[in-house]
């Protein structure tokens, strides 16, 4: 593979609050160039928010890059407001963004739970979706969703898992999803917040394997919302009518350019998920990146989704050419 890095850390040239309903205004920022190919970049969580790395994928003389902190994380506001919030509004959300810029068709970088977010909006708006750039697939079905809650990680990280488990009591274990999303809402804090912390670590953990997990920091603000949003949407079941909403749908994306990078060694969304949804699309290309765990940041898969996005400029330059543009 080519020399595909990270483009030099930039600044918004655009940043601003968007009230979206009665209770939830979100942060929208806006990097690159304003004229540019309209991209739009999806975090993961639900309720992780968007870092200031997330920028640096994409070449920022080429495309308009919209980023957004979805509701209730982040610099949105209200903080950990669950109200109005599942995955539906969010879908809403972006097309009030659009909107809001003034763009008729957008291509979808997304990852982890932003890959659910962005073929949920695919499937609603079909019309306004050029291109889709995806990372670590989570269909959040309830296999999915057992997988990571209750069995199935617990056999790559059996001491992680464990510390996650033994937090909650036997007479608990056998829905641990439903036994931390009580904690969650106690009104014991100091429970609350331990709940919290075993959760948001347990999950950083299991991440990237290099990562060094210890319960004796304070607890940061994105793991207050990380916890309780992700609590909020899966015990929920994502507020969908069935639990294999996206592929049950997919019929309506299935002509949709869509590449997909997953690792192989991707605990937290599994490789079986990226396929399945791969097998039911006719314009798609997946990418199974080896030795490669779960985050977009790391070199060997970092360089996957820079080819993606160099590929797809690339592409539309000769496009251009050939028209005489």
């Amino acid at each position: 593979m080519g020399n595909y890095d990270f483009y030099p850390a930039i600044e918004p040239f655009k940043s601003y609050m968007l009230p979206v309903s009665d209770i939830h205004s979100i942060y929208v920022e806006e990097c690159g160039n304003p004229n540019g190919e309209p991209i739009i970049f999806l975090h993961g969580g639900p309720g992780a928010g968007c870092g200031k790395k997330a920028r640096r994928f994409f070449d920022p003389e080429y495309y308009h890059i919209i980023l957004f902190d979805q509701r209730g994380c982040g610099r949105s506001l209200p903080f950990v407001e669950l109200k109005e919030n599942n995955i539906f509004y969010s879908v809403e959300d972006m097309e009030k963004i659009r909107l809001h810029i003034g763009i008729d068709k957008w291509t979808i970088f997304a990852g982890s739970y932003g890959s659910t977010l962005g073929l949920t909006y695919a499937i609603h708006h079909p019309e306004r979706v050029k291109r889709m750039l995806l990372q670590g697939i989570f269909l959040a079905n309830e296999s999915d969703v057992k997988w990571y809650f209750q069995e199935g990680i617990s056999e790559i990280y059996p001491a992680e898992f464990k510390v996650f488990k033994d937090f909650i009591p036997k007479e608990e274990q056998d829905d641990l999803l439903k036994a931390y999303h009580k904690r969650f809402f106690s009104d014991d804090i100091k429970l609350r917040n331990e709940a919290i912390k075993i959760w948001s670590r347990f999950e950083l953990r299991t991440m990237e394997s290099e990562y060094t997990w210890s319960l004796e920091e304070d607890i940061q603000n994105f793991e207050i919302s990380l916890a309780l949003i992700e609590a909020h949407y899966f015990y929920n079941k994502m507020f969908w009518e069935d639990r294999d909403y996206i592929l049950n749908r997919v019929d309506k994306i299935k002509d949709i350019p869509i590449q997909i990078a997953h690792g192989r060694l991707d605990f937290n969304t599994r490789v079986s998920s990226a396929y399945k949804l791969s097998e039911k699309l006719n314009n798609c290309e997946l990418v199974i990146v080896e030795s490669v765990g779960h985050s977009p940041f790391t070199e060997k898969m970092a360089k996957v989704l820079i080819k993606f996005l160099e590929d797809n400029k690339n592409s539309n330059y000769e496009r251009m050419r050939k028209n005489g543009k």
